[in-house]
């Protein structure tokens, strides 16, 4: 019995020696103050290939990966209709041109018109200039003078009345064709529609149809990009006020986590991002992996502060308040900290070097 009672006093013995030996003194090192930021690769510009009219979809010309060209065709969208519709502007067009020109029948048949007319005035101008002189010596009657006058102001108002409608008519005939052409190249614009094409170079991302499958108005076909890849991050609410321009990022890949790149942050979002609920920040790499896919998954810190050999406790050891327990007394003291991770709180004042930290028991 005396024994059994030995053991239990050197296993209490040894348990309290352990409670003794959780005691911390501070420490000097490096500290990095960093935001995490979770993201993917994305390239700088990007761009949605969206449908202007419906159809189904007749031609894939490039798939996902392919570099393509300021205008290049990317897909065709079925356009027989629409091939229809030009053939007949293109008819109307040429029609149009055809009456407004030299040979067109109306302008002929009005110039032959207007033609006989003119004969006519030299005829009645040489009777009206002969009746001129006979009335003067009363060889005539006043009756027949007043008739020949008459015809030939006929004359002239019907050369007058024909000219206006030559006129009149090029006019209207010069406006159909204008029309016409107008049409027509509406049409042809409208056809040109159904090819969807790339506004600048780039490279394909992403496909979302296939031949057959029906194109709305304003459905998105596809995906493309541009320019250099660069790290879109999602900074939390609690955050964001602390990230600023040019701040440096170690940016983590999730397709190879053993390997970290610099970066540096280039464009900060101004609003909140619904979707994401969170903010948007751009960050451009300095040390740019050998291979970076677009949409790549990935991890990043965002370095905003970092000081050399300070005062720093185990994170731990530190109370809610900024306060710590000293071994022995087993009494609160209030420290003022600086930066804090979550392995390492910085000490800017209220501890010393050689005082020794317990624990606390909720932190155990």
């Amino acid at each position: 019995m005396k024994n059994y009672l030995l053991s239990i006093t050197s296993i209490v013995f040894l348990l309290s020696s352990c409670s003794n030996k959780q005691g911390e003194k501070p420490q000097h090192k490096d500290i990095i103050d960093a935001v995490f930021a979770s993201g993917k690769a994305i390239t700088i510009n990007q761009y949605k290939i969206t449908a202007y009219t419906e159809g189904y979809l007749t031609a894939s010309l490039v798939s996902e990966g392919d570099s393509v060209s300021t205008g290049q065709a990317l897909f065709r969208i079925q356009n027989d209709v629409q091939q229809t519709q030009v053939s007949n502007a293109a008819d109307n067009l040429k029609f149009a041109e055809q009456k407004v020109s030299a040979t067109a029948p109306q302008l002929l048949q009005l110039q032959e018109q207007i033609n006989e007319a003119l004969l006519k005035k030299h005829t009645d101008s040489v009777n009206f200039i002969r009746y001129q002189k006979l009335i003067k010596t009363n060889a005539v009657a006043k009756v027949d003078y007043d008739n020949v006058s008459l015809t030939y102001n006929n004359t002239l108002s019907s050369i007058k009345v024909l000219e206006k409608q030559l006129a009149d008519l090029k006019q209207t005939l010069t406006n159909n064709v204008t029309n016409a052409r107008a049409q027509y190249e509406i049409q042809q614009q409208n056809n040109g529609f159904y090819t969807l094409k790339s506004g600048t170079n780039g490279l394909i991302l992403n496909v979302f149809k296939k031949n057959g499958d029906l194109v709305k108005k304003g459905e998105t076909v596809a995906d493309m990009g541009s320019g250099k890849i660069i790290a879109k991050l999602f900074v939390a609410e609690d955050d964001i006020q602390r990230v600023v321009l040019k701040q440096p990022v170690f940016i983590s890949l999730n397709t190879d986590k053993s390997k970290t790149y610099k970066a540096t942050i280039s464009k900060i979002y101004p609003s909140f991002d619904g979707t994401s609920q969170s903010f948007l920040v751009e960050a451009s790499f300095i040390d740019k992996p050998a291979v970076l896919k677009e949409g790549t998954q990935l991890q990043a810190n965002i370095v905003v502060a970092e000081k050399k050999n300070v005062m720093v406790i185990p994170a731990q050891y530190l109370l809610e308040g900024d306060s710590v327990v000293l071994v022995g007394t087993h009494q609160r003291k209030a420290i003022n900290c600086g930066i804090k991770t979550l392995e390492w709180a910085e000490v800017t004042g209220g501890l010393r070097d050689n005082e020794e930290l317990e624990l606390p028991k909720n932190n155990h």
